[in-house]
């Protein structure tokens, strides 16, 4: 899928399957937000090795990336994930999604482009319900997610502790 703006002439996207080659690119993009603390409970930056290989876990875990196509080369712009959302039997169907841009790359479409194929992912591997784990203040996912069906299911209050406070943290939900 690829999206172009005419009228800013920026380049176009391009949605395309992870490969363990871009773990370097989406462990920067990661670990940035980790630095930050305001989207991501890990503590530790990951390592381009560590990315690669949750990139390899087979189906029905499923990565991609948003890429600007430039003259100069291309570059990652966001990524977008469904994993697992346990491995007991009984969750076989259902997953876990995230999606994080390069600051620079919000609100530029790429989020919109990376959900889409997301949802395009879980319906191709029979995956009927999606969660989000959002952190609570971040009103610019929760309406994101909302504005992509996703729906509240409720707040786990001061379930993490980032920055020397307690954060609640928002469940969204999507059935197929």
């Amino acid at each position: 899928m690829q999206t172009t703006n005419s009228q800013t002439a920026e380049p176009a996207i391009q949605i395309r399957q992870a490969t363990p080659q871009d773990g370097e690119q989406v462990a920067a993009i990661y670990n940035h937000y980790i630095e930050i603390g305001s989207a991501t409970f890990d503590g530790a930056h990951q390592t381009t090795s560590a990315i690669s290989a949750r990139i390899k876990a087979p189906v029905p875990d499923g990565w991609y990336v948003a890429e600007r196509v430039k003259a100069l080369g291309d570059a990652i712009d966001g990524w977008a994930c469904a994993r697992r959302y346990s491995e007991r039997y009984g969750y076989r169907f259902s997953c876990e999604t995230a999606i994080y841009l390069r600051p620079e790359a919000v609100a530029r479409g790429a989020a919109d482009l990376l959900q889409a194929r997301i949802d395009r992912h879980c319906r191709t591997c029979n995956l009927h319900h999606a969660v989000a784990r959002i952190i609570a203040t971040n009103d610019r996912s929760m309406r994101f997610h909302y504005r992509h069906g996703y729906e509240m299911v409720g707040i786990q209050k001061e379930i993490g502790r980032m920055n020397g406070r307690w954060v609640d943290v928002a469940i969204l939900q999507k059935v197929f």
